[in-house]
């Protein structure tokens, strides 16, 4: 009965990751389909983008909530057998949060098209690791202040992300286990490879030198991310 809960936790975590919060906040406050404009993309960097900054905002916040709220219902719930699993007592939370990321990249209310998984992922970390996470937002703000390109900066938080997690398996870490630091690499690595493959065209701009930089909405200078 427990993996029958576990399971429907994760199709719960899916379907709070499908929802599209940018395209949803662009719809209800200013009636615009941010899948028209912009880079056509329904995540929130495309929601700054064609909405403004206080609206593209709310738009990562609800994105990152996606990837964090299941795994915190778990520990509020405050039922163990939920979270700890098998006779090496695995903790799979990381795993709930990579189920809502997928749920951003193929989100069965829009056709499986979705967004990059950079915000639900970062929500996913800090519902695991907060400390973490506030790390991995610096790190991606230092870089964007410094290129402008979204896609660079999110591209090198995921690539700290992971290295520190890969580091965390030889790490005698109290709260996680070494099965869980394992599994957690595994998730990790996983919706690292995610993140790439969504920014690989944005590589190949950056190759050939015609990556656009993000600029306040009302710039006329193009930008995709």
């Amino acid at each position: 009965m427990t993996y029958l809960w576990i399971g429907l936790l994760m199709l719960l975590s899916y379907f709070l990751g499908s929802i599209p919060s940018g395209l949803v906040i662009g719809k209800v406050f200013k009636n615009v389909d941010i899948r028209h404009y912009g880079s056509k993309n329904t995540g929130a960097t495309n929601a700054i983008r064609v909405l403004g900054f206080r609206y593209g905002i709310f738009a990562f916040i609800f994105d990152a909530l996606k990837g964090a709220l299941v795994i915190m219902l778990v520990f509020f719930i405050g039922d163990t057998s939920l979270y700890l699993v098998s006779q090496y007592q695995i903790n799979i939370s990381s795993i709930y949060g990579m189920a809502a990321v997928l749920g951003h990249v193929f989100p069965i209310y829009i056709n499986f098209k979705g967004g990059k998984a950079v915000a639900t992922s970062a929500g996913m970390i800090f519902a695991i690791e907060p400390w973490l996470a506030v790390a991995v937002i610096v790190i991606f703000l230092i870089v964007f202040f410094t290129t402008r390109y979204v896609s660079l900066s999110s591209t090198i938080a995921a690539s700290s992300a992971l290295i520190y997690f890969i580091i965390r398996v030889f790490l005698d870490v109290h709260e996680f286990n070494l099965a869980t630091r394992i599994m957690d690499l595994c998730v990790v690595a996983v919706l690292g490879t995610l993140i790439f493959i969504r920014h690989k065209a944005n590589y190949k701009r950056l190759q050939l030198g015609t990556e656009y930089k993000f600029v306040p909405k009302n710039n006329k200078t193009k930008e995709s991310e």
